[in-house]
């Protein structure tokens, strides 16, 4: 029992202090965590989360659109997402136009008008009062009220005690209050319309803010009175306010001469009641029920069932419900986020430029977004050419991208755009099927841009293939292709011409395209090769046997290249200028002295290290100087890679040893790099060193020239010198088989190599080779 209590007490504390032990240990990281903590991938991430947020904004824009064209047929049918109500705005006018014609004419008493002529008749039976001959009467007042004896006699009965009579006030009170309201005198003008409004709709505004409606009576117009005779309707006027016949004249006479309207029309008051009027009727509106029909498949798009659709995408986006509408963006934003990632994740992990230089996936990303844009912007303005707006920017990314980097990259974002047009332009998947039938055959013929034809050529097999695709696509998705036949017509023309506008386009500015993007294109290098090019023909004439080196060099740098499917063009271009910077100190090379003049004999072997080195450098600036392209530089700088010039190194070294000094570092005497980066730049380092050894070889034999090259690809292999490109071992036997067999093709006998004292191989280094055999000179 002890025993049993002992060992439990003992394994309860092995337990305590596994577990304290546990606690103490600091947690490893995991893997993700490392990696997400890195800074690449955090400017990955920033780079991708704002692609991500401009190409949301353009999707969700664009689907929120109609883009179909008045005239078209529609391939799929349209039904309303909500219910809601339209205004009929034709109706609407109409019953407001109504409304404002049912207002009626306010009509206002000439008061100041009437105020004279009440003044003047009344005051006129006192005015003739004692008078028994018209002709005492004052001029004006016989001028105003045409007197003759018998009314100037009917007006002396008027008057008592110089005021008029109660009957006379009576008469003109009824004339001026009753009568002339129902026979207003009206200006010509006024009277037309006067004439032909409805009673109903003439009112009389009084003097205590009242509208007195209908409006009744007849009118007269001012001609009128112009004539000889009183209009009859003012005799009757006058007549029926109780004037005797005899007085009946002198009153005509009277109103006659004031040649002034008793109505006047109060505009102001007829436009403020006809306003309120059209107000208050309400707007004739037009139901719309969730899944009504706007066009059904097969249906020409006339503009009536367009405006519908707009107005229907209109109030959707604005009083849709928060689920109907933000869960389609989500889901949108979502898989949008998962192509943004898988994009981002392949350029990086595929290509190293791209991993190394952030700003090269901030210019991928910016030329997707750009295009895009370009298409929403095109389909949004004239949707009548969507295919051209969808294919053009597509073909043009698929091009840039191919010129720049490689095909399963094109292939790769090209399919990635084209699902993100298929998805703003709310197509299906028909439309993605066409588009990456563009996008294949345009990357099928796009290979090396040597001559201006090549794209001209692709952008032509492309248009072939994208019109009789967009033909079939519309024998499958158009229910009316007889009817419509104008219209696959004219879609399959668009589809060609925006293939051939890319080729085109591409063409014109591939100049800003290698420079924007760093690249360098088959007919930029075939225009560097030409023998003629400036740094060229100063190689020839100031370093000639420089230039017959870097000739052979390229010939057997081409055959190596092919051999693993590398690019020969390139290679070549950088062999002819890879020793460019010897033009500066051409006399300190063999291949340009003459036989017994080598100038360093009288040169240290530290001082004529500089010399050979220097001439990387030297090439260096002369290619930056002439605007070489970056990869034509990348081959001047590492032809040599970090190899070691031997020759003066074991010179330097036994000079020491003579003097009694201590020995030279072997760092010192080496080239300063870089590596080659690149399957090209290290063809072009092997090819290099075997030209130079071949050449000092006095009989080089087949047997001789495999053994020499294998050991030369060896020893480069073995100091490291193709550790930062990426050719495997498999492709450097490719390249040692092809450069045999092209060295062999050319050389025969050539001055005897001297071999290290140290090794049974020749040297490595061309420059060392070159000193080497002009000392043994």
């Amino acid at each position: 029992m002890a025993k049993s209590s002992r060992s439990k007490s003992s394994s309860s504390r092995s337990d305590q202090r596994r577990q304290e032990l546990l606690r103490n240990l600091p947690k490893p990281a995991t893997a993700l965590r490392q990696a997400m903590l890195r800074p690449e991938f955090i400017r990955t991430a920033c780079i991708i989360f704002a692609f991500l947020v401009l190409l949301s904004l353009l999707v969700t824009r664009s689907r929120e659109m109609v883009l179909v064209p008045v005239g078209q047929y529609v391939s799929d049918t349209r039904l309303t997402r909500l219910d809601y109500e339209i205004e009929d705005v034709k109706k609407t006018e109409d019953d407001r136009e109504a409304a404002r014609r049912a207002s009626p004419r306010i009509y206002i008493t000439n008061d100041e008008a009437l105020d004279r002529l009440e003044a003047s008749l009344m005051g006129l039976p006192t005015a003739v009062a004692g008078e028994s001959d018209t002709t005492a009467l004052a001029g004006e007042l016989q001028e105003q009220f045409q007197l003759d004896d018998a009314s100037l006699a009917a007006l002396q009965d008027m008057s008592a005690e110089g005021e008029p009579t109660a009957q006379w006030i009576q008469w003109v009170q009824r004339l001026i209050d009753t009568e002339l309201s129902q026979a207003p005198l009206l200006e010509a003008q006024e009277f037309q319309v006067y004439s032909v409004t409805p009673v109903l709709s003439r009112a009389l505004l009084l003097p205590d803010g009242r509208l007195e409606r209908p409006l009744r009576g007849e009118a007269i117009s001012m001609e009128e009175l112009g004539g000889d005779e009183p209009p009859t309707r003012l005799i009757q006027a006058v007549s029926s306010a109780g004037f005797p016949d005899t007085l009946v004249p002198t009153i005509t006479g009277r109103i006659t001469s004031e040649q002034q309207p008793t109505l006047k029309l109060d505009a102001a008051t007829t436009d403020q009641l006809r306003g309120e009027a059209a107000a208050s009727v309400a707007p004739a509106m037009i139901p719309h029920a969730k899944g009504d029909i706007i066009w059904r498949r097969g249906d020409q798009l006339t503009p009536e069932t367009y405006q519908l659709a707009l107005q229907e995408a209109e109030f959707f986006t604005n009083t849709g419900g928060f689920a109907s509408r933000w869960l389609p963006r989500a889901g949108i934003v979502f898989l949008l986020a998962i192509l943004a990632i898988f994009m981002a994740a392949y350029a990086v992990s595929a290509h190293d430029r791209i991993a190394r230089n952030p700003m090269r996936l901030v210019a991928l990303c910016f030329l997707m977004v750009s295009m895009m844009a370009l298409t929403v912007w095109i389909s949004a303005e004239a949707p009548a050419f969507l295919y051209a707006a969808a294919i053009a920017p597509l073909l043009f990314t698929v091009v840039v991208v191919r010129l720049a980097y490689d095909r399963r990259l094109a292939v790769f974002l090209g399919g990635i755009q084209a699902a993100i047009a298929t998805m703003a332009l709310q197509e299906d998947i028909g439309w993605f099927i066409l588009m990456m039938a563009g996008v294949g055959a345009m990357i099928a013929q796009v290979t090396e841009v040597r001559h201006r034809n090549s794209l001209i050529r692709a952008s032509l097999v492309t248009a072939l293939v994208l019109g009789v695709g967009c033909i079939v696509l519309n024998m499958i998705e158009l229910p009316v292709l007889i009817d419509g036949w104008a219209q696959v017509v004219l879609q399959a023309m668009q589809s060609a011409a925006a293939s051939l506008g890319v080729g085109f386009l591409v063409l014109g500015i591939l100049p800003s395209i290698e420079q924007v993007f760093g690249i360098t294109t088959g007919m930029t290098l075939a225009e560097l090769r030409d023998p003629r090019r400036p740094l060229l023909q100063q190689l020839q004439q100031h370093a000639p046997g420089t230039y017959n080196h870097s000739l052979q060099v390229a010939h057997i740098a081409e055959a190596a290249a092919d051999s693993i499917g590398a690019d020969s063009l390139l290679i070549y271009v950088g062999a002819l200028y890879h020793d460019i910077g010897k033009m500066n100190k051409p006399m300190y090379f063999v291949e340009n002295q003459q036989p017994g003049d080598n100038l360093h004999d009288k040169l240290s072997p530290a001082m004529s290290l500089l010399v050979i080195i220097g001439h990387v450098k030297d090439g260096v600036e002369l290619a930056r100087e002439y605007n070489l392209p970056r990869e034509i530089i990348h081959f001047i700088e590492s032809h040599h890679g970090s190899t070691l010039v031997e020759y003066f190194y074991h010179a330097e070294r036994q000079k020491a040893e003579d003097e009694g000094r201590e020995a030279v570092d072997e760092i010192e005497f080496r080239y300063p790099g870089p590596k080659p980066r690149t399957r090209e730049a290290a063809i072009l380092m092997l090819s290099d060193c075997v030209e130079s050894a071949t050449r000092a070889m006095a009989d080089p034999k087949p047997a001789q020239i495999e053994n020499l090259v294998r050991e030369l690809a060896r020893k480069r292999l073995i100091d490291g010198q193709f550790d930062e490109c990426s050719l495997t071992f498999r492709e450097l036997d490719a390249i040692q088989t092809a450069i045999i067999a092209r060295v062999t093709a050319i050389y025969h006998g050539r001055i005897a190599y001297p071999e290290d004292e140290e090794s049974t191989a020749p040297d490595v280094d061309d420059d060392t080779t070159t000193v080497e055999a002009a000392t043994a000179g």
